[in-house]
């Protein structure tokens, strides 16, 4: 168990400031209140749900302290209110967590049912303004403070820093689109997108006993990342998608999505975890899918026990996928703005650690690439 140590009284962040763009800045760094947890974040990766935020101003009033990806260490527990893992364990200084993109809210229907998934109005960390009550709402910082309620997972000692960072949001995402498809043991599983979220789908197919799974993604690089992951084949977007029985969809645009929807066989089963792009014209042929009884999901939000399942199949299988090689070695905060300008290509993830300063981190991509 890593050693406990003081509490922090401020906290470097990487600061969301709305026209003057992306500041590193330090702020008051408060005692926890009562169920709420302090972390000293280890690494943090920068996802996609960081640009597009940026992009299309979802952040709501500024500034706002970026990002939800990461791994770190407890530091503090506050008083009065126990604070759990998703499993149930009593959550004490020193131990190293990851933790849920998102937190419900605590007051309605949903989350007094424990169905936090389907909260109203549910809070995604890296996106809330700054309140004089939760400013540290980010992982890009040297630490963050948790809510009350936050769905949080212990990291076995074996699994790296790096690689138990995505657990909370991608990988919690394939997590749960692989459940929302149904039983995957002898189907054909097709993947839309080659990014975190589609590798990590890939992959949990593999490990779930899919009869095949196939790749479809435009970017060459990616298409040869997803072979390294498990996939039987990596198709362009234009290539012919054999018959399937799963279609996910992590980010493949709409029109992909419906061309390759209409390879499902009979009974077969598409689920929507991460399209962005949307296309006007894109129609999806209702008669079909009566006709054959095809099955098309929207994924919504992971639940808590996704990010425990993420952590799990972590644990079990991230030595046998080169997991490490598709994230960068760590950066310090100063590089978050090159970070959320990176577009993929062999690294599926830019790494900061917040900790540390910038001239003790290894900067560049690492040499050995999938």
């Amino acid at each position: 168990m890593p050693p406990v140590i003081a509490p922090a009284s401020s906290a470097r962040v990487a600061l969301w400031e709305g026209a003057g763009g992306i500041g590193v800045t330090s702020i008051p760094c408060p005692p926890p209140r009562a169920g709420e947890v302090l972390i000293r974040v280890s690494v943090a990766t920068v996802c996609g749900c960081v640009r597009d935020a940026i992009r299309e101003r979802r952040l709501g009033s500024w500034p706002t302290v970026l990002g939800h990806e990461g791994v770190g260490v407890v530091e503090a527990v506050g008083r009065g209110a126990e604070a759990l893992t998703v499993d149930g364990i009593s959550l004490a200084p020193g131990m190293r967590v990851v933790w849920a993109r998102d937190v419900g809210c605590g007051t309605c229907g949903a989350c007094a049912a424990g169905a936090t998934a389907a909260c109203a109005e549910p809070r995604e960390l890296g996106r809330q303004a700054m309140t004089d009550t939760w400013a540290l709402t980010g992982s890009l910082a040297s630490h963050m403070l948790l809510p009350a309620g936050a769905a949080l997972a212990l990291v076995p000692a074996g699994v790296p820093d790096a690689v138990a960072a995505p657990a909370g949001c991608a990988l919690a995402v394939a997590a749960a689109a692989i459940d929302r498809a149904g039983a995957i043991a002898g189907r054909r599983v097709v993947v839309l997108g080659a990014g975190m979220i589609g590798l990590a789908a890939l992959a949990m197919a593999v490990e779930a006993g899919a009869a095949s799974t196939t790749a479809v993604d435009p970017c060459a690089k990616r298409r040869r990342r997803a072979l390294a992951f498990g996939a039987d084949a990596a198709l362009d977007v234009d290539a012919r998608v054999p018959a399937c029985d799963v279609v996910i969809d992590a980010a493949g645009g709409a029109d992909t999505f419906v061309r390759v929807s209409g390879s499902l066989a009979r009974g077969g089963v598409a689920v929507v975890a991460g399209a962005r792009a949307q296309v006007p014209d894109a129609v999806v042929d209702v008669e079909r899918l009566s006709r054959d009884g095809l099955a098309l999901l929207g994924l919504g939000r992971p639940s808590p026990r996704h990010v425990l399942d993420a952590v799990t199949f972590l644990a079990a299988t991230h030595a046998m996928r080169p997991w490490a090689d598709i994230v960068s070695p760590p950066r310090g905060l100063e590089a978050v703005v090159e970070a959320v300008a990176h577009s993929g290509g062999s690294i599926a993830r830019v790494a900061i650690a917040p900790g540390t300063p910038a001239s003790a981190v290894t900067r560049g991509e690492p040499a050995h690439r999938p």
